[in-house]
């Protein structure tokens, strides 16, 4: 039988995204039906495109950038809040039906990192989900009510980055 684990990405070093992906590919690659819903990225990428022309045929894998982009340097955050509000809508409608096996909610920490949603408004939905289904959360300081909620946790960790040493982001290695 199978129990639907709570899995959280974390840590303000480089990898979370692609770790969900990869995860992604992974359930899908055993046949499960996975729904990807981003929080803040608005913009192809190159695991976004990989991963939707892999599942084109099969339509195992379904992407949503529901995101507005970094838009947190505006002060207002009218954007992000509004995105990220329909994003959680979109998020509490796929969890509720039960038509996936893995929920990926990537960069979903920073709606909790701004307030706009408390712990107490997605953790019910977080551990009513259905028993078999699989939610993978990511982003940076989720906070110790979700980590303590959580069945499996990876912090990624920056040791070194080349944007220190002044090398731009990379396509294919940061997009």
């Amino acid at each position: 039988m199978t129990q639907g684990l709570f899995i959280i990405y974390t840590g303000h070093g480089k990898g979370k995204t692609c770790a969900a992906f990869g995860q992604a590919l992974r359930a899908a690659g055993q046949g499960l039906r996975v729904c990807i819903i981003q929080f803040v990225k608005s913009r192809a990428c190159g695991e976004l495109t990989a991963l939707e022309q892999l599942s084109g045929s099969t339509g195992s894998v379904e992407i949503h950038q529901v995101g507005s982009g970094f838009s947190w340097r505006d002060k207002e955050m009218t954007r992000f809040k509004e995105s990220a509000l329909a994003g959680w809508q979109l998020a509490r409608d796929k969890i509720g039906s039960g038509d996936c096996d893995l929920v990926i909610l990537d960069e979903f920490t920073y709606l909790l990192h701004f307030h706009i949603l408390s712990p107490g408004d997605v953790l019910p939905v977080f551990t009513q989900r259905p028993e078999k289904m699989h939610l993978l959360v990511t982003g940076r300081d989720p906070g110790e009510e979700l980590l303590d909620a959580a069945d499996l946790v990876t912090e990624m960790r920056e040791i070194r980055h080349p944007f220190k040493k002044g090398v731009a982001a990379q396509k294919g290695i940061e997009w």
